[in-house]
């Protein structure tokens, strides 16, 4: 098949257009980012911020080159991922069959806070073929505005289970961070002079917060929770994710660890190499963090989950359909800053229910979230559509 997806050049695109790539198919990606990385081998890229034009008009101007691009290319499918902007530029092109989907903060956010958001969204999800979810709450969301019942289905990204899981070996991972230029989890000399430890890996339990540092994500409550956590348990050390975040926001997490004196108890990692740097520093973690206001289904937390580390995180109705409380993971109001400390502080505290939760939460993502099932749906996805536009 020829295969056309709009979306940005994220983690979960890459893999995605990789996957259709290596079974044989030829994909065009139209990007709605100026990429940061190179795109898979085998992927054409038509990047639309070549095309941008005054501000007012970008998305009257992208919605032409859209509509061009693919009167050229004529796919057999045309997929836009993510209702904004990818299914407003997808509805534009007025082509079929048109497949659109939601990832979370496009319906949840965007589609509830603005009403031209949500009324572009209504128009996206009633002029596609087919719309897929990565979660049942982004389901009943996209019913809400406008989605046909009958050409709906929740079908998450997954998790690719022979890159993340657990290692046999817990300190392999820590040594190869460690390793790696620049140094990774390890203590930085002026942690090491304040706490008369060696400056090298860094060693006891450790804690990741394993989303960016953006408002959605509630960064501050971690910042919070941090000081109250090494009240209890001196020896934790925080690992913090500094990929694609708002740069406002990570200079207020650091401030207010600063002032909660936890500054040397706190690592922060930008991008990492590749995936199985990714992994490694999932295995190397004993809890993982994610505590957003809302949430679709996070890949982060179930690639965390599937290499042994035990999540806190926000109470919100998407990980419920992967997570049991005090079996994969501890729930935790949204903005509960004590609730946070307190249950990262249990997991750390009790190393017997923690071990007996990574067990019961890897042993969950082999059963249900391997991501060569989901992808082979979307394939299957493909065809019927390809099929039915045929036919009609």
């Amino acid at each position: 098949m020829r295969l056309c997806i709009i979306a940005n050049l994220s983690i979960h695109t890459q893999r995605y257009l990789r996957y259709f790539v290596e079974r044989g198919h030829e994909v065009h990606l139209i990007g709605v980012r100026k990429p940061h990385v190179p795109p898979p081998p085998g992927v054409t890229v038509h990047d639309l911020t070549a095309h941008s034009g005054m501000r007012k008009l970008r998305w009257l101007v992208w919605g032409r080159t859209v509509r061009r691009i693919v009167a050229e290319l004529k796919p057999d499918v045309l997929h836009a991922q993510q209702i904004a902007p990818a299914g407003w530029l997808g509805a534009a092109a007025g082509y079929h069959p048109l497949m659109v989907t939601a990832w979370g903060s496009d319906l949840l956010v965007g589609a509830q806070t603005s009403w031209v958001f949500r009324q572009l969204a209504r128009w996206a999800l009633r002029r596609a073929d087919y719309v897929t979810c990565v979660s049942q709450g982004l389901a009943q969301a996209a019913l809400t505005l406008g989605a046909d019942p009958n050409r709906l289905e929740v079908a998450p990204w997954g998790v690719d289970v022979e890159v993340y899981h657990p290692s046999a070996d817990r300190e392999a991972p820590r040594e190869r961070l460690a390793a790696l230029r620049p140094a990774l989890l390890r203590l930085p000399y002026s942690a090491a002079k304040a706490t008369g430890r060696p400056a090298g890996r860094l060693d006891g339990p450790i804690v990741l917060s394993v989303r960016s540092i953006k408002a959605v994500y509630r960064p501050l409550d971690i910042a919070q929770a941090i000081p109250r956590v090494l009240e209890q348990v001196p020896a934790a050390r925080f690992v913090v994710r500094t990929h694609n975040s708002n740069a406002q926001k990570v200079a207020q997490f650091q401030a207010t660890v600063q002032a909660g004196g936890a500054s040397e108890a706190v690592r922060y990692v930008g991008e990492l190499p590749d995936e199985e740097a990714i992994a490694d520093l999932y295995r190397a973690a004993d809890v993982a963090v994610s505590v957003p206001s809302s949430d679709g289904t996070p890949s982060s937390v179930l690639e965390a989950v599937a290499c042994g580390a035990v999540p806190v995180v926000s109470d919100v109705p998407s990980l419920h359909e992967w997570l049991a409380h005090e079996r994969e993971a501890l729930f935790v109001p949204v903005g509960d800053v004590q609730a946070i400390a307190a249950s990262i502080v249990r997991l750390l505290s009790d190393e017997t229910l923690r071990g007996q939760m990574a067990a019961d939460g890897a042993r969950m993502i082999r059963e249900r979230a391997d991501s060569r099932v989901w992808m082979r749906r979307n394939e299957e996805i493909y065809r019927r559509l390809t099929k039915s536009e045929a036919s009609s």
